[in-house]
């Protein structure tokens, strides 16, 4: 540990500090010229949150820097014996991106130390000092934090978390690169598009592509200012991180496995893209409408209802939700047809065999609703639709994310129930594909069965979401009952 202290922290890097010193104390001037305006009192969050959030300090400076250092210990570092030793390029990009944060962290200290030195002789409170209450031109930051965060503390932990998201995203980024090229010109080629890239999402890219602009995500003032929420900025993020770990994981894979991948998971590759389609298809259609960003989720996952029915919608409902059920049927398919009594002397009894193959399905049946929500409103966003946060956006996620849920665990209990009745995967899925006639006009009896009822055109027919909520749960309870009868006989045979 000592040895990775002395490669990733040094004690030079203290004059990078004396930048943000010099500007943290062009802030005090700032404050003090405020409180004798207003005659007020500033305490020492206005002190460290203005600097924290200020665009021309983070954007222009302290990115850059720690973006650039990285870069330097990146290719200062890398060394063919110490890659052999770990193994693998994966662990070698772990072992980096641990040594990085380390970094990260030790930066953000001396920038938070930089910043109280000049809050010397600051009353200290843990309320909102009177400055951030003034609506003036200057004051914008402490003011739009002070509009959207309780406290001090949670604006400036929201700040560091934010930043150092994104951060270790790039990073992560870069050491991929790196482990791909082995070539110190690409991390300098990334270095200068990343500073294009800040400045023009400060300065160029205009406010309706809110989420192409960088400070968005290295600022919490610029990402509630854009979005009227930090969450997008977070979620954008994170899907950034995912995506890039997912890459770290399989960066060790040769042509021809990587070839047999995707040979082998076609049929699911041809599912997302659809699924793309269907949202980029609706997006395009209602962009000239001015409609608020959370009602693309209602348009693009219509479906049909007792009122609404449309053949486009109804066949992209079929191949979002009923597509996801066949894959569930071929993992379904891939257990039943290997198991045996051996299986059940492993496991013990068919209901620990269940309870061991069933997560991964609740996992996937999450990842996807997530997948799907988060994509429409990450392309809604660059297209231009605003976050407006007047309308009723928590009961259109609620109705998206936990009638969709409780939908497809229906659908899944059901494909299994037939499965194991019948001992024929195939007849249970045609079973629930006959299922979908009672979506159509003339056919849904007053939502007696429950098909679509994750349908979003229920909230256009202002229908009752929980009564919907509480009739799937009704009905997962009913198949819950018989698949445990089923899973308990003792007749059962393979």
């Amino acid at each position: 540990m000592k040895m990775t202290k002395d490669n990733v922290v040094s004690w030079k890097w203290i004059i990078a500090a004396l930048p943000i010193i010099l500007f943290s104390f062009s802030n005090r001037h700032f404050i003090r010229f405020m409180e004798k305006k207003h005659q007020i009192t500033a305490n020492v969050w206005d002190f460290a949150l203005n600097p924290l959030n200020d665009p021309y300090l983070m954007v222009y400076y302290v990115f850059p820097l720690m973006v650039f250092l990285s870069s330097i210990y990146i290719n200062r570092t890398f060394d063919y014996t110490k890659l052999i030793r770990l193994g693998s390029y994966k662990n070698w990009i772990v072992t980096k991106a641990k040594q990085l944060i380390l970094l990260d962290l030790y930066f953000i200290g001396l920038f938070l130390g930089a910043i109280i030195i000049t809050a010397i002789n600051t009353p200290f409170s843990m309320a909102w000092s009177d400055i951030g209450r003034i609506n003036e031109s200057g004051n914008v930051i402490l003011y739009t934090l002070q509009s959207h965060f309780s406290t001090p503390f949670v604006a400036l932990s929201i700040q560091i978390g934010l930043f150092l998201i994104t951060l270790i995203t790039v990073q992560l980024i870069m050491c991929v690169l790196y482990a791909i090229d082995k070539k110190q010109s690409v991390l300098h080629g990334l270095n200068i598009l990343l500073f294009v890239f800040g400045i023009a999402g400060f300065k160029i890219i205009p406010d309706s592509l809110a989420l192409l602009k960088a400070p968005n995500y290295l600022l919490s003032f610029h990402g509630v200012k854009s979005f009227n929420s930090i969450a997008p900025s977070f979620i954008i993020m994170i899907m950034m991180l995912t995506i890039t770990l997912i890459i770290v994981n399989n960066i060790d894979r040769n042509r021809s496995s990587m070839k047999q991948f995707f040979t082998a998971n076609s049929p699911l590759i041809a599912y997302m893209l659809l699924c793309l389609l269907g949202i980029c298809f609706n997006i395009k259609k209602y962009v000239n409408e001015d409609l608020p960003i959370w009602n693309l989720l209602i348009v693009t996952f219509t479906g049909t209802t007792n009122e609404i029915y449309s053949l486009l919608a109804f066949a992209y409902y079929v191949v979002v939700y009923i597509g996801f059920i066949y894959f569930v049927q071929l993992s379904l398919q891939r257990c039943l047809s290997e198991m045996s009594y051996f299986t059940i002397i492993r496991y013990r009894s068919m209901n620990r065999w269940f309870l061991s193959w069933f997560p991964k399905i609740i996992k996937s049946i999450i990842v996807l609703l997530f997948s799907l929500m988060a994509v429409t409103l990450l392309i809604a966003g660059i297209k231009g639709y605003t976050f407006d946060l007047k309308q009723n956006w928590i009961q259109i996620i609620y109705h998206f994310m936990m009638n969709g849920f409780l939908q497809l665990l229906f659908y899944v209990l059901f494909v299994i129930i037939v499965s194991i009745f019948t001992k024929d995967v195939l007849k249970s899925f045609i079973s629930l594909l006959i299922l979908t006639i009672f979506m159509l006009p003339g056919f849904r009896l007053n939502n007696l069965v429950p098909i679509g009822l994750n349908s979003m055109g229920y909230l256009l027919e202002n229908t009752e979401i929980f009564f919907i909520t509480f009739k799937l749960i009704a009905y997962i309870v009913i198949e819950a009952i018989v698949l445990i009868y089923l899973l308990n006989k003792k007749d059962y045979t393979f």
